[in-house]
């Protein structure tokens, strides 16, 4: 005789619901998830440990090239839907008091899932929450903070290559007097990163979040023993820093070029594929963000999970040493970012780049 797992099992639970999406099967996976509830399971525990652990599993399948982008974008799609399902059948209760807090996404962060599971699980802890959404210009984060004075800003985005958008919405936030708390990849295993750019505390997850929130509610979070990156705000190197990640920005479409007429000597003065232009388009916004906060770490991690990922046209593995040459190349004059090429050049196993 078997036996099966009790539906309120969180592990049963999530490999059940990430079979519903691997089918694309909307209404199953709502079923799953609404199953779970009327069988007493925590709405907290069916958001974070079955819906945002199951899409943690998403991308890492898409990462291995066992799902494609189409797949991921529809997962999260039904995910997202899974959300509202629970929210409604398992609604918050009213504010208890604690305050307001203002969750947004990082100005070309389209990845809005964790920024609505962290809203779902803050009014579950008795917050009056405004989900904003996702890809929130700075200026206009300002004028509704203006407006709507929360306490407390929570920020997501789970691209360090959009590190610098989140030091422009970081000042934002601070010109209006508003505290920011920063969560996801975006921003460090350990969070280091939201130090690098100002914002006042790091949250690992949701659940972590609403613990920081409710032991101090006004932050900052941040311990006094936490290390940035040496690049302070404000400081000679930051100011360096800054200046080299401007110049990344405004040559990427050359840089991107140069990069793809190194490792395929037939796009030089012609059309490059759009899963390479796409590829050297983050390698250069990765190194940007690097550069940024004056952290080799970032882009070497980039570049050793950039050559373990098939994407057809894409960047190949044997590619990645000659186009950290070319960017090195055209970018002689910029001696921080040479530095961390040759950085992410020898991570990547091969020899530094000679330039510079």
């Amino acid at each position: 005789m078997t036996t099966t797992s009790p539906p309120t099992d969180p592990a049963a639970l999530r490999v059940a619901y990430l079979e519903r999406l691997a089918t694309s099967d909307e209404p199953g996976a709502v079923a799953v998830a609404v199953g779970a509830l009327e069988a007493g399971a925590d709405p907290e525990v069916v958001l974070l440990d079955v819906v945002a652990g199951a899409q943690r599993e998403v991308g890492d399948l898409w990462a291995a090239g066992e799902w494609t982008v189409v797949q991921e974008h529809v997962a999260t799609h039904i995910s997202e839907r899974v959300v509202a399902a629970v929210a409604q059948h398992a609604p918050a209760p009213a504010p208890s008091g604690l305050g307001k807090v203002a969750v947004a996404c990082l100005d070309g962060e389209w990845h809005g899932l964790p920024a609505r599971l962290l809203s779902e699980v803050l009014a579950r802890h008795g917050w009056a929450v405004e989900f904003l959404g996702a890809s929130v210009p700075a200026a206009q984060l300002a004028t509704h903070l203006h407006r709507a004075g929360p306490d407390v800003v929570a920020i997501s985005s789970s691209l360090p290559s959009r590190l610098p958008a989140a030091r422009r919405m970081v000042e934002a936030c601070r010109a209006t007097g508003t505290p920011v708390l920063a969560g996801g990849a975006a921003f460090g295993e350990d969070g280091r990163w939201a130090r690098a750019v100002g914002a006042d505390g790091w949250a690992p997850d949701a659940r972590a979040a609403a613990a920081m929130l409710a032991a101090d509610p006004d932050g900052p979070w941040f311990a006094d023993e936490d290390t940035g990156a040496s690049a302070v705000p404000g400081s000679r190197d930051h100011v360096s820093a800054r200046e080299e990640q401007a110049v990344l920005h405004a040559r990427r479409a050359e840089l991107v070029r140069q990069a793809a007429a190194a490792v395929r000597p037939g796009t030089a003065g012609g059309e490059v594929p759009d899963e390479l232009a796409d590829d050297l388009g983050h390698l250069v916004d990765f190194l940007a963000a690097a550069v940024f906060v004056d952290d080799p770490g970032l882009f070497d991690g980039f570049v050793r999970w950039v050559g373990t990922v098939t994407i057809p046209d894409g960047l190949r593995a044997e590619e990645v040493a000659p186009a950290l040459d070319a960017l090195a190349a055209a970018l002689a004059d910029s001696p921080r970012t040479v530095r961390l090429l040759r950085s992410a050049h020898g991570a990547h196993g091969g020899q530094p780049a000679t330039v510079g």
